[in-house]
């Protein structure tokens, strides 16, 4: 059976002394070393979460960016395929009233050319006829 005597208090109060220092020396510094843990845990936690942010609006920014710029070149880029279909429009003009006039010029020269032609062949009508009838008729007229 067991003995209510001096011993049973002696174990109390080592058990005591024994919970008191292991409380001090041990249980304690656990307890702080894993809230110090927590606390830098929560902070790291915490910077993640403005770095994750912090690029969620880079990303949106560049994306966003990236858009702009391609509108402003789809934009730029027609601009510059108005002005080249402006430019073409105004050489082909430009190279067809040129060739109207040149056009111009050759008929009227190719007109002063027939017209000299038959002059000169106009002139030299009555020789030929002459010729002609003289080959024909095998004679002199």
């Amino acid at each position: 059976m067991i003995d209510l005597d001096i011993s049973l208090w002696i174990e109390l109060v080592s058990m005591l002394v024994l919970m008191f220092l292991l409380n001090a020396m041990l249980y304690k510094p656990i307890r702080r070393l894993l809230e110090e843990r927590e606390a830098r845990m929560a902070a790291i936690r915490s910077d993640v979460e403005k770095f994750r942010r912090n690029a969620e609006q880079l990303l949106a920014d560049y994306s966003r960016k990236l858009d702009e710029a391609r509108r402003s070149g789809l934009a730029e880029r027609e601009g510059r395929k108005k002005e080249a279909r402006e430019e073409e429009r105004r050489l082909l003009e430009t190279s067809a009233k040129e060739t109207e006039v040149r056009k111009q010029q050759m008929l009227t020269e190719l007109h002063a050319q027939i017209g000299k032609a038959r002059e000169e062949l106009r002139a030299q009508v009555e020789n030929f006829a002459a010729e002609i009838a003289q080959k024909l008729l095998g004679r002199a007229v």
